[in-house]
């Protein structure tokens, strides 16, 4: 029972780590493309993000956008559930 309860929370702190890692990527990637304040953007709107598909999806957005503002604008979108 205990071990199981250790493995779980190990799991679950494993997959927190990489989804901070995926936000902090996706955060940098848009600030190189479309400046600093973009990425700073993008990063608020990402802050505490779980969810892997829609990560993935706003990966997609960094390079299918043409501005920031597509891009953050898409991207509320994408993390309401509306994407």
């Amino acid at each position: 029972m205990l071990e199981e309860a250790i493995t779980e929370w190990r799991q679950a702190a494993l997959a927190e780590g990489l989804r901070e890692g995926e936000r902090m990527l996706l955060r940098r990637l848009a600030a190189r493309r479309f400046g600093a304040l973009a990425g700073d953007a993008l990063g608020a709107l990402l802050a505490g993000e779980q969810d892997a598909e829609r990560l993935a999806e706003l990966g997609d957005l960094v390079v299918d956008c043409e501005s920031a503002e597509e891009l953050l604008r898409q991207g509320r979108s994408v993390l309401a559930g509306e994407g």
